[in-house]
């Protein structure tokens, strides 16, 4: 699968093949094209995981926790072979009490 990286100041994400929003005003998916959703607060947690990738999901923790390894988002997405789907791992900055950022990684059925 592609993995698109990109940096932003905004949540304005809109599904390349279809024009929405990928995500409404509450957080919660939008787009018919989302088939998976991580946050790097909690990769090990899905917050959406479409039927089609949650055998590869649950294999892929399993090896990481016979090895003993923290969660890799980034190296699943590239172990999936999905024509026409596409990652975007987008991070955001900002500033708070100081600099901020949270990366999330969305997986979306371009085809």
């Amino acid at each position: 699968m592609q993995l698109i990286q990109l940096e932003r100041e905004d949540w304005n994400f809109f599904c390349p093949s279809t024009g929405q929003p990928v995500f409404n005003d509450t957080g919660e998916p939008n787009a018919s094209t989302v088939r998976g959703f991580w946050c790097h607060e909690v990769p090990d947690e899905p917050q959406l995981l479409c039927t089609e990738l949650q055998a590869q999901w649950a294999a892929h923790l399993a090896i990481q926790d016979a090895a003993d390894e923290a969660v890799d988002v980034v190296a699943f997405l590239n172990s999936v072979d999905h024509p026409g789907w596409v990652a975007f791992e987008i991070t955001t900055c900002g500033f708070a009490c100081g600099p901020v950022s949270t990366t999330t990684w969305t997986v979306l059925d371009l085809s």
